[in-house]
């Protein structure tokens, strides 16, 4: 499944980053690696890009580069 699939308040499990250029190494640096949890915290008003949270941290992603990332094991809003 690709992370752009997640509603908002959903959580998952980053299974692996695609092949997305210098973008990937940027995006592993800041802690979105195989095996960590990432949320969706919300969209943007026109819908790109999406917030995430993932160790604490928001960072937001553009749907293009999101819909590189497979994710796993999702769990709803509770």
């Amino acid at each position: 499944m690709k992370l752009t699939k997640l509603n908002r308040g959903e959580k998952a499990t980053i299974v692996k980053i695609g092949k997305i250029g210098d973008l990937k190494k940027r995006l592993t640096d800041m802690g979105i690696t195989a095996g960590e949890v990432i949320k969706l915290e919300r969209d943007a008003p026109l819908g790109d890009p999406q917030q995430f949270l993932i160790k604490g941290t928001g960072i937001a992603i553009r749907k293009e580069d999101a819909n590189h990332i497979e994710i796993k094991d999702v769990i709803g809003i509770k």
